[in-house]
C-alpha cells in the first residue's frame, strides 16, 4: 500500500516518525539500512486538555512539548512523517470496473463518495490499485483500497510539526504503519532479510490479524500477503479501562492509569497475584480481584467488537482461517489481555514487538526500556520506516 497522501506531499529521505497521540507524543529516529537502525524511540506526556476526540485542539501547546522532546535527546532531523487519528481515517477495499491506471483517479472519487461519511470536497483522498491490472479481464473487476480523511485534521497535524520546527514529509494512517512496523512479527518463521525488505506483510497465503489497541482509539486489521483485507475502528480502547477504575474508585485519570499499569489484570486473578498485595496494606483496596471485576465490563465491550469485526469481514468476504494474531499499542500493555482474548476467540494472541523490524543494537536507548514500552511504539516506528524508505 503507498503511503497515505503520498502525492499531496512530496516524500523526503530520513523522515522522523512523529505520533500525536491522546496519551503521548512518541518520536522514532531511523538510520537507513538493511533493515534500518534504530536511534531514537522516545516520548512525553500529551499536555492535558490540547487533544479532543483524537484532534489537535491546542496546536501550540502540543507544538513546544514536541520540540522541547527533540532538544532533550538532540534529535536534529527536519523532516517528519506523520498520521491522521484513526477516529477521522477511513479505508475501503472496493471493486470497480477494470479501466486504465490513468482513468481511476476521476473514478475513484465518485465511488468514494458511496463510503465516505464526509463531504468529498473536505476531504484528502488516496487509493492504491491492488490487482495486477494484466491479469484482469477487460470486462472484469478489480480491487482498489481507498483511504481518506478530513483536510481540517491533516492541517492540523501539519501545523503542529511546522510549530515545532519540522518539516511534514508524508501524512499516513495509523494502520498503515502499524503494519509496516510489524512485518517482522507477521513473517513468522518465514523471516528474513530478504522478507523483510520486500512488500509482503505476510507469507503469501497466510492471514495474520493484528489489533492495535491505543490510548483512545482502536483498529482492527485483516492482512494476507501484501493486502490490507480489513481496517476497521471500533470503539473500545486503553482509556476506557482507565475511566472504568477512575469511575469505581473515585480517583483522578492519572492516578486510575497507575492502578490499571500496577495491579490490573485481564484475567481471573490467581492466588499469587493476590499474595503480592499482602505487604500493601494502604493498597489493598487495589487488589487484582477487585481491580479485574470493574474492568471485566470493558474487556467484554472489546472481545464483543473484535467478533463483530471478523464476522463483518466473514459476511462481506466469506469465512478466513487467521494463522497469527498480534496485540500492539498501549492498551497491550495491560497485564493478561493477549491471553483474555485468545481464550475469548479461541486461538493464540501474542504481544507484537516492533523491533524485529529493525536493528536495535546500536540505539541510543537502553534495552529495557524499549521491551516495555515496544507495543506503544508500533505506530511512530512504522512512521519511521516510511520516513527512511520509498516502500509503502
Amino acid at each position: 500500500m503507498s503511503s497515505f497522501l503520498n502525492r499531496l506531499l512530496n516524500p523526503r529521505p530520513n523522515a522522523l516518525g512523529v505520533e500525536i497521540g491522546t496519551s503521548a507524543i512518541k518520536v522514532v529516529a531511523l538510520r537507513p539500512g538493511s533493515p534500518p537502525s534504530l536511534q531514537h524511540a522516545v516520548m512525553v506526556p500529551t499536555p492535558i486538555g490540547s487533544m479532543r476526540d483524537g484532534l489537535v485542539v491546542e496546536p501550540q501547546a502540543v507544538a513546544t512539548e514536541l520540540k522541547n522532546l527533540l532538544a532533550e535527546h538532540r534529535i536534529t532531523n527536519k523532516f517528519a512523517v506523520t498520521a491522521v487519528p484513526n477516529q477521522v481515517a477511513v479505508t475501503r477495499n472496493i471493486m470497480v470496473p477494470r479501466m486504465e491506471r490513468k482513468d481511476l483517479q476521476e473514478a475513484i472519487k465518485w465511488e468514494a463518495e458511496r463510503y465516505i461519511p464526509y463531504p468529498i470536497d473536505d476531504v484528502s483522498l488516496d487509493f492504491d490499485l491492488l490487482d495486477d491490472l494484466s491479469t484482469v479481464p477487460e470486462d472484469g473487476q478489480m480491487e482498489v483500497v481507498i483511504a481518506a480523511a478530513p483536510t481540517e485534521a491533516i492541517a492540523r497535524q501539519i501545523e503542529v510539526l511546522r510549530l515545532a520546527g519540522l518539516e511534514p514529509s508524508i501524512v499516513d494512517l495509523k494502520s498503515f504503519a502499524s503494519l509496516r512496523a510489524l512485518r517482522g512479527n507477521l513473517l513468522g518463521e518465514h523471516l528474513t532479510k530478504s522478507t523483510l525488505t520486500g512488500t509482503n506483510y505476510t507469507e503469501a497465503g497466510e492471514v495474520a490479524l493484528v489489533m492495535e489497541i491505543g490510548a483512545s482509539s482502536s483498529v482492527i486489521n485483516l492482512v494476507r500477503g501484501d493486502r490490507v483485507l480489513m481496517a476497521r475502528n471500533i470503539n473500545v480502547s486503553a482509556d476506557d479501562f482507565t475511566t472504568a477504575l477512575q469511575k469505581a474508585f473515585d480517583l483522578d485519570f492519572s492516578a486510575a492509569e497507575d492502578v490499571k499499569l500496577g495491579y490490573a489484570t485481564a484475567t481471573t486473578p490467581t492466588e499469587d497475584e493476590e499474595d503480592l498485595l499482602n505487604f500493601d496494606m494502604a493498597r489493598e483496596q487495589y487488589s487484582p480481584a477487585r481491580v479485574f471485576e470493574v474492568i471485566r465490563p470493558v474487556l467484554g465491550d472489546l472481545i464483543t467488537e473484535i467478533r463483530r469485526s471478523l464476522e463483518f469481514y466473514r459476511v462481506q468476504s466469506g469465512d478466513v482461517v487467521i494463522d497469527r494474531t498480534f496485540l500492539a499499542g498501549g492498551g497491550a500493555k495491560l497485564r493478561g489481555l493477549a491471553a483474555a482474548i485468545s481464550d475469548a476467540l479461541g486461538f493464540r494472541v501474542e504481544v507484537a514487538s516492533p523491533w524485529l523490524t529493525v536493528q536495535t543494537d546500536q540505539a541510543n536507548v537502553d534495552t529495557g526500556y524499549l521491551q516495555a514500552n515496544a507495543p506503544e511504539f508500533t505506530v511512530p516506528l512504522g512512521l519511521a520506516l516510511r520516513g527512511v524508505t520509498s516502500r509503502g
